[in-house]
């Protein structure tokens, strides 16, 4: 495993990361007949095997359904051999941005009950779910919340997780983050000629998510409605081209394998519902793709916002 450093936030982390929301919630694409998402047991040791493979960071956030109480049970005991990540939503059940003092407070909250859910003292990377203009606009209430956190020893750094192209850019230059957690995979390229850059010149460290696009990368992308036709057919095009010269990996290892070549990148998040896919996530980590083949790859890329937005597919 490749060790790297997140920027400035002093956080030495694998460049391969666990992401849990499959601990606690359905998930993704869905496949005929596939069974429901794992059992508290089978997700302890799915992060015991991760850890045993050497990945450090792992992801979850307080909107993941029981992942957080899944991680606290699989850390008992292993809680120093990994630097643990998870978010706070900073909503009113309305869905409109909390602002002021009543933001500073829920942040407050959400941070205590993460920790007693995790079984822990201390987060590692607290981040804030969904960084948009209307968080930004509150940018003193969460520099405090964050200052308020870190005074008290439950806070090592604080990150912000954002999607599209304007909202990163946005948080970067609000200088609330240590760490930026983004979307990017070879179908969504967006972010490589303004955001990454500026991030290396401010030292936010950059972890990606979405390497697979919700699934689309894989023999998921067949069962994508019509609508999403576009997709379904890109999919396919990345497939057969990695069964033509891949060199052996398979398409969710080079989808992997090509955000683990981009230097700009911290560490890249892989969600996984089983042991066995999380050895073919890893297998991603043996050899670099073939620059020949990483051309390729990125010749596949879409530009198309919504196409690039899950949120947007209607599907949960």
């Amino acid at each position: 495993m490749d060790y790297r450093l997140l920027g400035r936030s002093g956080l030495r982390v694998s460049a391969l990361a666990l992401g849990t929301v499959e601990l606690g919630l359905e998930y993704g694409i869905a496949l005929p007949g596939e069974p429901p998402r794992l059992s508290p047991d089978e997700g302890v040791r799915l992060v015991h095997a991760a850890i045993d493979a050497g990945v450090t960071l792992i992801d979850t956030a307080r909107a993941y359904g029981a992942s957080e109480e899944v991680l606290g049970a699989a850390l008992a005991g292993r809680r120093h051999e990994v630097v643990l990540a998870t978010k706070v939503r900073t909503q009113a059940p309305d869905g409109a941005t909390l602002r002021g003092e009543a933001l500073r407070r829920v942040m407050r909250a959400s941070l205590e009950e993460s920790l007693r859910a995790l079984r822990t003292d201390y987060i590692d990377l607290w981040q804030i779910h969904n960084v948009d203009d209307a968080l930004l606009a509150e940018g003193e209430a969460v520099a405090a919340a964050f200052a308020e956190a870190r005074r008290a020893g439950l806070v090592r750094a604080v990150g912000g997780s954002t999607y599209g192209v304007k909202a990163p850019l946005a948080a970067i230059e609000s200088g609330l983050f240590d760490v930026l957690q983004v979307t990017y995979s070879l179908l969504d390229q967006r972010l490589e000629k303004g955001v990454f850059p500026l991030a290396g010149e401010r030292g936010i460290g950059v972890v990606v998510r979405s390497v697979l696009l919700k699934g689309v990368l894989t023999a998921r992308g067949d069962y994508l409605p019509e609508r999403l036709a576009t997709l379904r057919e890109r999919s396919r095009a990345f497939r057969e081209l990695v069964a033509a010269r891949g060199g052996g990996l398979s398409p969710v290892q080079a989808a992997i394998a090509f955000a683990l070549g981009h230097p700009a990148i911290g560490s890249t998040l892989v969600g996984v519902r089983s042991e066995g896919e999380l050895r073919e996530a890893l297998g991603a980590t043996k050899q670099p793709l073939d620059p020949r083949l990483r051309s390729e790859l990125a010749a596949l890329r879409l530009d198309d916002p919504d196409l690039l937005n899950p949120s947007t597919w209607g599907i949960p």
